[in-house]
């Protein structure tokens, strides 16, 4: 009975006026008044116009609680509202539900078994949300047409109606290229929102010449976040100043685009072209993506599509101001990453290990040094301690930043530094000039002065001891100074003014002051304090002393340094918590020893054992040796090994990744980008 109703309004549809992309009065949901306020309905309404235009299939649900005559009602209202050549329409009442399949595309995609499973799995999957149940049923019908027309290949979504190119909204501004820079088929945004979102991001790309597109939908199919990403892109011909060919596919077009997909909530960033320079790898996970993400995963795309769109104006105006945002410390205007990556690791190095960026950035679009150098300071610096040099074809400006570069770099040392650089930029060689600038900053930055002591150590004595006062430092975060000179009339004043001065950077520090004769201790911090109480403090002179006075300063600094170290590692008793550990041991091992003794009996007290030895009743016929226990010596076997080389990965010169890493895409394109959960 059902396909003579079927066949009888199939010929009723064929002598009305039939469109393929939305309902006569553009509407597909009918529900009860209090069942959905009206921007849900227009959400989801919204959502079943989307699959309509893309698919060519009406989806109609409706909902009216006082309907009696379920099946008649629905052929009434197919007739009447249905104008697709293939639809399905499922309706409710209070007590049944009843499907109509209208069209071989509907009869075979949207067939009752998948009706009755895969979307009526959905829609009773979400509990106490009209709204999301109803989206969760039209994205099931999405994913049940998608996966037919997969199988039936492109012929049949033509058949069933699928326009050749997606229809844009007139409120939506295009890319220079005429392409939509926002497609929002998940509706993420009212039209107010759209509209000016597209517009600032046409704006931004048409300024920075580089596409900014936002496309979000509801589910990725069978591909990946970046594979759809890449092929939209690409398929759709985007990119800045490329031409699409015949199939309207562009290849290396310059551009990024932000794809959301709201089935999984995964993100993807794709870049192309310029803006593969433009956002590096660090650029986009380490600025753009902290900028919107948090946005995203509070559900607030309009304010994350936004931030977004800041960020990417940002990140395209460092780059066509000469230096692309990245981790990189040196850059340097048509030098390779391969030229420059051993200069990167050597600062990365550095500033893992003495928290001193060495910065060298030189580009021919840099017309104005010090307003570019302020910016970077303010906004790009990976360290708080830094000295930089910027160059352009106007000149070189070099600064420090912060108390401990400054420190290092006196006014003597910062005028040696531009000493160094200044004739090879005057002659235009750049090698030549980082190589004296690297140089001469590595060592001074590297100079740990935090032993003083005139000439009475070498270099080698100086170096070594130096480093042993670091890696006190760095295990115990309190700095250790030896300073002596034998010229002091008062050692406790001169460990005083050293402290006090801009030398000692340290938040917790402990300073030596000596002379020929003694020596005394300053503190600054409440660590420091701490550990450097007034008894142990004295220890640690009368340990020292006795190496002054025999002018052994040598030995004095080894005694500052061994005393030190154990005063360092010195950790307060509670005695409280020792006395209640003690007691709760006795406790803990009193009560069941007691409880087995009792368990304990003997018929006589006797005063030995052979007492208790009964004639004839034990005789032994064999002995042996019995190992009861043993006792082992462990050694370590050391193997030293080599670098492979291979990864760039962890600290000390060896982390450095700087610029994009690329991809290829099924069209053949290259990219950059990342992609992730929000």
């Amino acid at each position: 009975m059902k396909r003579l109703f079927s066949a009888l309004l199939i010929a009723l549809l064929l002598v009305l006026p039939v469109l393929t992309t939305h309902a006569d009065n553009g509407q597909y949901v009918y529900v009860d008044d209090d069942i959905l306020t009206a921007e849900e309905l227009e959400t989801i309404n919204a959502r079943a116009v989307e699959i309509a235009r893309d698919r060519g299939v009406g989806v109609y649900y409706f909902y009216y609680s006082d309907v009696e005559d379920l099946p008649s009602y629905i052929m009434q209202f197919a007739a009447e509202h249905v104008v697709e050549e293939n639809a399905l329409v499922f309706g409710f009442s209070a007590e049944y539900r009843y499907a109509l399949q209208i069209g071989s595309i509907a009869e075979a995609a949207l067939n009752d078994d998948v009706v009755d499973g895969p979307l009526m799995d959905a829609y009773r999957a979400v509990k106490g949300d009209p709204q999301g149940k109803l989206l969760a049923f039209y994205n099931a019908a999405d994913e049940a047409l998608g996966a037919y027309f997969d199988t039936h290949g492109q012929d049949a979504a033509h058949a069933a109606g699928e326009p050749d190119s997606e229809t844009v909204p007139d409120y939506i501004a295009l890319t220079d290229g005429g392409k939509p820079t926002l497609v929002d088929h998940a509706h993420l945004l009212t039209q107010n929102q759209a509209e000016a979102l597209s517009i600032r991001l046409k704006e931004i790309g048409s300024e920075y010449r580089c596409d900014v597109v936002i496309v979000t939908v509801q589910s990725l199919g069978n591909k990946t976040s970046e594979a759809y990403a890449d092929d939209y892109f690409d398929y759709n011909g985007y990119g800045y100043g490329a031409k699409p060919n015949e199939e309207g596919t562009t290849i290396d077009g310059d551009g990024i685009l932000l794809l959301l997909a709201m089935e999984d909530r995964d993100f993807a960033i794709s870049t192309s072209g310029y803006g593969i320079t433009a956002f590096t790898d660090y650029g986009i996970q380490e600025y753009l993506e902290t900028s919107f993400l948090p946005y995203l995963s509070d559900n607030d795309y309009s304010r994350g599509f936004s931030a977004f769109a800041d960020g990417c104006e940002y990140l395209l105006k460092t780059a066509r101001d000469g230096i692309p945002y990245d981790h990189r410390r040196i850059y340097i205007e048509g030098w390779t990453d391969y030229r420059l990556l051993p200069f990167n690791d050597r600062a990365e190095s550095i500033a893992n290990r003495y928290g001193i960026g060495i910065y060298f950035l030189e580009n021919s679009v840099i017309t104005d040094a010090d307003a570019f150098a302020e910016d970077f300071v303010k906004n790009r610096l990976l360290e708080s301690n830094a000295i930089v040099l910027v160059g352009g074809p106007n000149g070189h400006v070099i600064l420090t930043v912060g108390s401990a570069a400054y420190a290092k770099f006196t006014a003597e040392k910062f005028a040696a530094v531009k000493d160094a650089v200044e004739p090879y930029l005057g002659s235009n060689d750049t090698n030549g000039a980082l190589s004296a600038y690297m140089d001469l900053c590595s060592e001074i930055i590297s100079d740990y002065a935090h032993v003083l002591v005139g000439n009475e150590f070498n270099d080698s004595q100086r170096l070594s001891a130096n480093e042993q006062l670091r890696a006190l430092y760095a295990e115990h975060g309190i700095a250790l100074y030896f300073l002596y000179d034998e010229t002091a009339q008062d050692p406790k004043a001169l460990a005083e003014d050293f402290l006090n001065g801009e030398t000692v950077l340290e938040a917790n520090a402990a300073v030596l002051g000596a002379n020929a004769t003694g020596s005394a201790v300053a503190v600054r911090g409440d660590l420091a304090s701490n550990k450097f109480s007034a008894r142990r403090t004295a220890k640690l002179v009368k340990a020292i002393d006795p190496y002054l006075k025999a002018n052994d300063i040598p030995g004095a600094f080894a005694a500052f340094a061994e005393r030190g170290e154990k005063i360092l590692n010195w950790r307060p008793v509670n005695w409280l918590t020792l006395a209640i550990a003690s007691i709760a041991g006795l406790l803990f091992g009193f009560i069941p020893a007691n409880a087995l003794k009792r368990q304990l009996t003997s018929v006589n007290k006797q005063t030995s054992a052979e007492a208790y030895m009964e004639p004839s009743s034990f005789t032994m016929t064999q002995n042996a040796n019995v190992l009861l226990g043993t006792h082992t010596t462990r050694s370590v076997h050391v193997v030293q090994q080599s670098s492979s080389g291979g990864g760039r990965s962890g600290g000390g010169g060896s982390s450095f990744h700087g610029g994009s890493t690329t991809h290829h895409s099924s069209s053949g394109g290259t990219h950059g980008g990342h992609s992730g959960k929000f």
